[in-house]
């Protein structure tokens, strides 16, 4: 129920007791008696003024956003990730030197003694061993003369092993390939943002105060009317006021906001091709030497003296037993120490720092109770309503110069100077009603409650 409804309620209701009361009294006199004059006397109705506490504003309440907060955090992502790699260990060589023999040490038989004499051929020597030469026997540096036919020989070349047939491990590199890719920096979350109450502004009529009767005051202009201010009974339309307020037509709520999460583009390489190896065949190198090579052995009939033996031919060619070296030729050449090899070696992962924001504490929304407010209002609270009486006043014909003068003489005595002149003026007028007022009394022109309490009678 709104302040005005209360008002215009009461209001109502003064009305209505009022009306009640003056059609009660309106043709009643209590307690006439004959020859005691009567006037209707409108009591007004009492008012005391009353201070109330009322509400200004209701009680309400305030959503606050509490903003999420956030911790800023570094994170190691990966860059380039780990791999291997495949290093090729290569071959160890180391240098040989070698002897070979292009022709062994031998004691042969030669034509000669001299240095450029030929072998023997085996046929010669082993027809001189028929004829009784022992071959074995015979010292070096021995001489056999005889006839013989000459060794044979030939020059031939021959393919050595120069350098030894190995493997050789080719390694090749991974392979990489740079990637973009998108890494979360802060994720996606939600905001609370708070939609304001909406209002709508109406406008309304209100009642001030409701239609009435009311008594109003009329001035009697003869000078000799005993009740000098007469009543009127008039009808006084209701009073409304117009106001204007705002009505609430959607309360205040929260609404959440997606807000999306943030990305950072990094670059990073991958694998893409791991390291490996090849093996390549590297062929064994080769060198060509030349030698002399026996083809066949010459045949002889020998005598240690250079007299012909009878029923020898004689040859005409001598064999001594030589003693020859052997001859060898140095050779250096590469082999193969250690084979070559591979070897893999890790390849770390390598990593970079990126900075991003972290949810620590979602947002969330306070609720905080706004206290209504009041203010204090005066208003007149209706102590005893309007009425009208008919109360005993002196009779026009009782207003005689003594009695006026009697009156004028008691007021002034009671402290109210009023002029003797035994007629009812407006000083007299004036001072009656000052008294009355006074002295608690109804003011009602010249009644006899005041004249008693004057002491006139």
């Amino acid at each position: 129920m709104t302040k005005y409804t209360k008002i215009a309620m009461s209001a109502i209701a003064l009305t209505l007791i009022q009306t009640q009361a003056i059609e009660a009294q309106e043709f009643t006199l209590p307690n006439a008696q004959s020859g005691a004059c009567y006037g209707k006397v409108v009591i007004p109705a009492k008012y005391k003024t009353v201070t109330e506490k009322i509400v200004a504003t209701p009680e309400s309440t305030k959503l606050s956003i509490i903003p999420a907060q956030y911790k800023t955090v570094t994170d190691r992502i990966l860059d380039t990730a780990a791999s291997t790699k495949i290093v090729t260990v290569p071959a160890t060589y180391r240098t040989e030197r070698k002897t070979i023999t292009i022709s062994p040490a031998s004691v042969e038989w030669k034509t000669g003694l001299h240095p450029d004499a030929r072998i023997a051929s085996s046929a010669v020597l082993s027809s001189a061993r028929a004829g009784g030469v022992n071959l074995e026997a015979a010292p070096v540096g021995s001489c056999y003369y005889e006839f013989y036919a000459p060794p044979q020989y030939k020059t031939v070349t021959e393919r050595v092993l120069d350098t030894a047939a190995s493997t050789k491990l080719i390694s090749k590199p991974a392979q990489f390939k740079t990637v973009t890719k998108r890494v979360l920096v802060k994720p996606e979350t939600r905001k609370l943002v708070t939609v304001p109450a909406q209002y709508k502004t109406v406008t309304e009529k209100v009642q001030v105060a409701p239609a009435r009767k009311e008594w109003k005051q009329t001035q009697c202009h003869d000078q000799d009317c005993t009740i000098e201010e007469m009543m009127c009974l008039v009808d006084i339309p209701a009073q409304y006021k117009t106001v204007t307020k705002q009505v609430l037509v959607k309360p205040e709520t929260t609404k959440s906001i997606v807000i999306p999460a943030e990305y950072k583009t990094v670059t990073s390489n991958e694998l893409a091709v791991p390291a490996s190896t090849q093996t390549v065949n590297i062929p064994a190198t080769y060198k060509t030497i030349t030698k002399t090579q026996k083809v066949s052995g010459a045949k002889y009939v020998w005598s240690n003296s250079l007299a012909e033996k009878p029923g020898m031919q004689r040859a005409n060619s001598v064999i001594c037993k030589v003693a020859t070296p052997a001859v060898t030729k140095v050779i250096t050449k590469r082999v193969v120490a250690t084979p070559a090899s591979s070897k893999t070696i890790n390849v770390p992962a390598t990593y970079k720092t990126i900075t991003k924001q972290v949810l620590v504490k979602p947002e969330t929304t306070k609720r905080t109770v706004i206290p209504a407010t009041y203010r204090t209002v005066t208003k007149q609270v209706l102590v005893s309503p309007q009425e009208v009486k008919w109360m005993p006043v002196l009779c026009k014909s009782s207003m005689t110069f003594e009695t006026i003068s009697r009156i004028q003489q008691a007021l002034t005595n009671a402290g109210f100077n009023t002029p003797i002149t035994g007629s009812l003026d407006a000083a007299t007028k004036a001072s009656i009603e000052a008294y009355q007022r006074k002295s608690g009394l109804i003011v009602s022109g010249l009644s006899m409650d005041t004249l008693k309490s004057l002491g006139v009678f």
